[in-house]
């Protein structure tokens, strides 16, 4: 790991199978640790001098036997990546959810060999469709047993939402379980919860269809084969007696053909009334017209005849005497113009308009004749129509009406038979919904059965992985025992929830003064580590990090015997397993003369983690 600050960078190596970093209290040794994290992506828990003075941190780490490169910039989410072993550039990687960019946790995850997306049932019993991802880091925290956790949580066991993480980390590590079989299990759980919610949706709509009082499906059944029994004989009844109806009207047919006949006679013949009522007040207006004329004509005739007989002996105007006057005979004494010898008889156009009068009145005769035979006829048509019209009502009121009316009630049962059978239909298919919706219930109880004889086949392909648990167990116990503690009696892995038991007592019920629980933490830790170096089978990583392995361990002789004791444990891993795992211990100090190779990072205040930013002292602290 290197770590660059304004002033400088440092590195450090982790190259040999055990190394020791040791310093006193707040020379930055758990930082270092914490800085492993953060540089792979992490969240980490850092001292202020970190936090303010470095810059970046870059980690090279191997995963399955290649090596990597990670850069990381302090406060920033973004991580840098690069395959050393190809020069390949394969991030950046985000620490966070970001949307177009892979996510370091689950990339990590990747490089192991696993899927990226690895999600599990958030319910280890009966399991449903909701899920949580597992990250790199949940994986990490078997591997790194941190200073605040290593008294108090198994891979975080104390926390409910963790604890299913750590178990189901624990049976993919162990090969207890396979992404295929969390995979089946996830469908599994969303069938199920699919039948559930398909059970509740039906009995929904059962109890709507009891509060509504809806026939049941025999009785709908019964009472849609009566109402289509009455619908088919009402129809049948009302064809008949439209048919009956038919044949009566058949019979008024002819009075019918008549009455129309009729009324197209009275057509004509209103219309030939009009006519000829028309020219007969022409001839009226005519012949009072030519009356007028003749008057006008005999008034000027009776003058003239009433003054041809008068001699004039002075002029009426001038009152001269006209006598004296030579005036040729034939010729008026006044005028002087020739004079025509009157006949007493009528003239001719008296004649002339008194033959046209006789005329016209002999074609108003004729015309006021013709009008009256119109007139009658069309009276004899009218009374002959209205016989006809009064007959055809009288029988049709007799005849038809009754037909009409049991059509008419035929009809509205129609209605209302077809409107019963509407309902029927509808309660039908509420019905039908209700029984759809189970039916898809049990086809969704069926998908989960046949998943889960796929899980339970897959389960009993991986059930001789269960035997890793005993021999795990077995490690477990000699691990213990060879710490030499004076109060063990025997110690196990417990098979259902894979946590240390020991002298009977679970890890919750150890004494509560803490220094146990680490020692039992810290075995069970390195049980871990020495079983994955004796399996390859296991995809359990041979790395673990320790920070303070005797914490709130005594001073007593006894208590520096157990210290003593878990350092030669690390001794007999590197003895019997060489270069095959790795071990990173932050301790303030370690025995003398460790009878075995291991590599040492000492910090001091003057030379502390981060190179430039020595600290005051153990109790001191600063005020500008």
């Amino acid at each position: 790991m290197t770590i660059k600050t304004a002033n400088g960078q440092a590195g450090y190596s982790f190259h040999q199978p055990v190394t020791f970093i040791t310093g006193s209290i707040g020379v930055g040794k758990s930082s270092l640790l914490e800085l492993l994290k953060y540089g792979l992506g992490g969240t980490a828990k850092l001292m202020p001098a970190i936090r303010s003075n470095v810059q970046s941190v870059q980690v090279e780490a191997s995963f399955q036997g290649r090596n990597y490169c990670f850069a990381r910039e302090m406060g920033e989410t973004i991580l840098d990546v690069v395959d050393t072993d190809s020069g390949e550039v394969i991030g950046p990687w985000s620490v966070t959810n970001r949307k177009y960019m892979s996510k370091a946790s689950q990339q990590l995850l990747v490089l192991l060999g696993l899927p990226a997306d690895l999600r599990i049932p958030k319910r280890r019993v009966n399991p449903t469709s909701d899920t949580v991802g597992i990250s790199f880091f949940d994986m990490y925290r078997y591997i790194y047993l941190d200073q605040n956790g290593i008294d108090t949580s198994v891979v975080g066991h104390t926390d409910r939402n963790l604890d299913n993480k750590r178990r189901a980390v624990f049976e993919l590590l162990y090969g207890l379980n396979s992404p295929e079989l969390i995979n089946l299990a996830i469908q599994k759980g969303k069938w199920l919860d699919r039948e559930k919610q398909l059970n509740a949706n039906a009995e929904a709509v059962k109890n709507f269809l009891d509060q509504a009082n809806e026939p049941s499906p025999e009785q709908l059944q019964s009472q849609e084969i009566e109402a289509r029994t009455n619908l088919e004989w009402t129809y049948e009844m009302l064809q008949a007696v439209r048919d009956e109806s038919e044949a009566l009207l058949g019979s008024q047919r002819e009075m019918r053909d008549q009455v129309s006949a009729l009324r197209s006679r009275l057509s004509e013949l209103s219309a030939l009334r009009d006519i000829v009522a028309g020219d007969v007040h022409k001839s009226e207006s005519l012949l009072a017209q030519l009356r007028l004329e003749q008057q006008a004509m005999q008034r000027v005739e009776a003058a003239n005849n009433a003054l041809s007989g008068l001699e004039f002996s002075a002029c009426p105007r001038c009152l001269q005497d006209v006598t004296r006057r030579e005036v040729p005979a034939g010729h008026c004494l006044l005028c002087m113009q020739s004079e025509e010898v009157a006949d007493r008889g009528e003239t001719g156009e008296l004649k002339r308009l008194a033959n046209q009068i006789s005329e016209t009145q002999a074609l108003l005769l004729q015309d006021e004749d013709a009008l009256s035979s119109c007139t009658e006829d069309v009276r004899g048509v009218e009374r002959r129509l209205a016989e006809l019209t009064m007959e055809l009502e009288r029988s049709s009121s007799q005849l038809i009406s009754p037909q009409l009316e049991e059509v008419q009630t035929l009809s509205m049962r129609i209605a209302r038979l077809e409107a019963k059978l509407e309902q029927l239909e509808a309660s039908g298919a509420r019905w039908g919904n209700y029984k759809a919706t189970l039916e898809e219930a049990v086809a969704a109880a069926n998908e989960a059965t046949l998943i889960e004889r796929s899980e339970a086949e897959l389960q009993l392909s991986l059930m001789e992985n269960r035997a890793r648990i005993s021999e795990l167990s077995r490690v477990f116990d000699e691990t213990v025992r060879g710490l030499r503690l004076p109060w063990y009696q025997s110690a196990s892995i417990d098979p259902d929830s894979y946590m240390p038991v020991v002298n009977g007592e679970h890890f919750e019920d150890l004494s509560v003064g803490g220094a146990r629980k680490t020692i039992v933490n810290l075995a069970y830790h390195l049980a871990n580590l020495q079983y994955a170096i004796l399996n390859e089978q296991v995809a359990y990583p041979t790395l673990l990090i320790v920070d303070s392995p005797r914490k709130n361990v005594g001073q007593t002789a006894e208590d520096v015997e157990v210290g003593w004791q878990t350092y030669l444990a690390l001794m007999r891993l590197q003895v019997n397993h060489g270069n095959s795992f790795q071990v990173i211990v932050a301790d303030n100090s370690i025995p003398d003369d460790l009878p075995f190779e291991y590599s040492e990072l000492h910090f001091t205040y003057d030379a502390p983690v981060v190179p430039g930013v020595p600290h005051p002292g153990e109790g001191v602290e600063r005020v500008s």
